[in-house]
């Protein structure tokens, strides 16, 4: 096993990062749903993983340090992406908790619904290592019988939604309607009929999955009402109606299923 200083001698280990989406929409929320840190959750690998969706495509084909060059590698869609990003994320999640996720990441890449999952190890009874590997069921070490495994194709690394889809999916909870988005969004800006309060709001009130785009729909909107605060009608007076803005953002969410507020 080479060690850290070895490691670190290469550019291509000093060039490897996490891609933003992977970050913010699937790890740091992970992290905050399990209450656990970066050395139970998170997508680089430690000295141990010297092949795989745990180092970067590049590391993979370029450091002498890799054992197997085609891991990862040889797919056209590992060739689409950046290069250099981080391909996978584990979980230390264990016993009920994992066998539990392990079944629904079963049934997610079974149903065809995230073809962006290149790859994912756990286990149903912690007895038997189970898992997905290019298109197929697959297995892989023991050491998936004390944590989930999930690798991305290089090309779906980055992909928002599915990262969303995957937290819903790792997690239990469901994904919010448009409908729960619209009605949280007018809550956010109108605590009662008459009184604008975007900081009084329960964010418990949707399932985890749904609360970043209400925390960023939130500041969005806080911001809105600080500018609004701060026009100067001009001589002749008049007003801003935030409640009508915000009833139009509600609308057009409700009346665009497509629409998952990432736009908004």
């Amino acid at each position: 096993m080479p060690s850290y200083v070895q490691l670190e001698s290469e550019d291509v280990w000093l060039e490897q990062f996490v891609p933003d989406n992977l970050t913010a929409l699937l790890i740091e929320p992970l992290r905050e749903f399990y209450g656990m840190d970066a050395s139970q959750v998170g997508a680089p690998g430690d000295n141990n993983h010297l092949y795989g969706r745990h180092r970067s495509a590049n590391w993979d084909r370029q450091s002498v340090y890799c054992t197997d060059r085609s891991y990862g590698t040889t797919s056209t869609r590992d060739h689409v992406g950046g290069q250099d990003w981080y391909r996978a994320c584990d979980v230390g999640i264990q016993g009920q908790t994992l066998y539990d996720a392990s079944h629904r990441m079963d049934a997610l890449v079974r149903s065809g619904q995230a073809p962006g999952v290149a790859e994912w190890f756990g286990t149903f009874d912690g007895q038997n290592v189970v898992g997905w590997y290019e298109g197929h069921p697959s297995s892989s070490d023991d050491s998936h019988l004390w944590h989930l495994h999930v690798g991305l194709w290089n090309d779906s690394a980055n992909d928002p939604e599915l990262m969303r889809l995957l937290l819903a999916t790792i997690t239990g909870e469901d994904m919010a309607t448009p409908e729960e988005i619209a009605a949280a969004v007018w809550k956010l800006v109108w605590h009662s009929p008459d009184q604008p309060n975007p900081n009084n709001v329960m964010m418990g009130d949707l399932p985890f999955a749904a609360n970043k785009y209400l925390l960023d729909i939130k500041t969005a909107l806080v911001a809105l009402q600080t500018a609004v605060d701060a026009i100067d009608c001009g001589e002749g007076g008049g007003t801003v109606d935030v409640k009508a803005i915000a009833d139009a953002v509600a609308d057009e969410l409700r009346a665009d299923p497509e629409r998952d507020g990432d736009d908004t």
